[in-house]
């Protein structure tokens, strides 16, 4: 699970570029008006299945160009947008971060608040370990929260549609979800991060020193380079999940990364 920032505004704000981006605002844009608006709703205005929606999102599907162009007649699309996300549709156009972005399903802001809490995370990557028991004693132990707490979340995630409940299990209905966007914040996200610190606070005295990795590094650096910096970062993220999360799921980590500055800007970069 990736987290960051606002992803409302993504969808509310400017021209969309490629299908997934404005097939998410426009269920978004719906969502807005009326809170208990679900990913079901939206699919069965559209002819389809919950499923297939999910799928459509997180970019795990690749519909069809004829299929594209039938939910254009149903949803509200510029003619810009269409000659954009028509484009996207062709393969030489599409960047290796663009295919790697397609397979995140973002989380809008308002659902991102209701679920704001550390713990709900960590559910939806408990319910990936081979020995998960949908049972709320269970999880509470195993996260060390209440028994509220947990069944609480649970409700929370089956309400926002993250997970859905299977033959007396809990399952996940995307592998991939983010609320990942450039430059922006919001209370909920900064909330998130201090729950990540403090339980990195606490793991510093409790866990054994094998099972963790808690080092820093401090340097004086070329700060024209940070935009970059961060997307290696980025890259870094996904590929150590990818790394981590092949073969026997047993247990749920958390991965932190903080860069930021401890010395202030001098007077020539403030006059920039």
């Amino acid at each position: 699970m990736e987290r960051n920032t606002n992803t409302e505004n993504k969808y509310q704000h400017g021209t969309v570029t490629n299908f997934s981006d404005w097939f998410q605002r426009e269920y978004f844009k719906r969502r807005k008006k009326n809170e208990s608006y679900s990913i079901r709703a939206f699919a069965k205005y559209l002819g389809l299945d919950a499923a297939t929606v999910s799928q459509l999102f997180s970019g795990k599907r690749r519909p069809s160009i004829k299929f594209v162009n039938k939910l254009f007649l149903s949803l509200e699309v510029t003619p810009k947008e269409r000659e954009l996300i028509l484009k996207s549709f062709s393969k030489k156009n599409e960047s290796p971060v663009e295919k790697e972005n397609q397979k995140y399903q973002m989380i809008a802001l308002d659902s991102f608040k209701i679920i704001s809490d550390w713990y709900h995370y960590a559910i939806l990557e408990l319910i990936s370990i081979s020995d998960f028991k949908f049972d709320y004693l269970w999880i509470a132990n195993q996260l060390n929260i209440s028994v509220p707490e947990a069944r609480k979340a649970v409700e929370r995630l089956l309400r926002q549609e993250l997970v859905e409940e299977k033959n007396g299990t809990l399952v996940k209905t995307n592998d991939f979800i983010t609320n990942y966007e450039e430059g922006l914040t919001n209370s909920a996200l900064k909330q998130l991060q201090r729950h990540i610190l403090e339980k990195a606070l606490e793991a510093i005295d409790l866990v054994p020193s094998e099972e963790k990795d808690i080092t820093s590094m401090t340097m004086a650096i070329d700060e024209s380079k940070l935009p970059e910096a961060k997307k290696l970062i980025k890259k870094f993220r996904r590929q150590m999940c990818d790394y981590l999360e092949e073969g026997h799921q047993t247990r749920v980590f958390n991965l932190a990364i903080q860069l930021y500055p401890i010395s202030k800007k001098n007077k020539k970069q403030e006059t920039l």
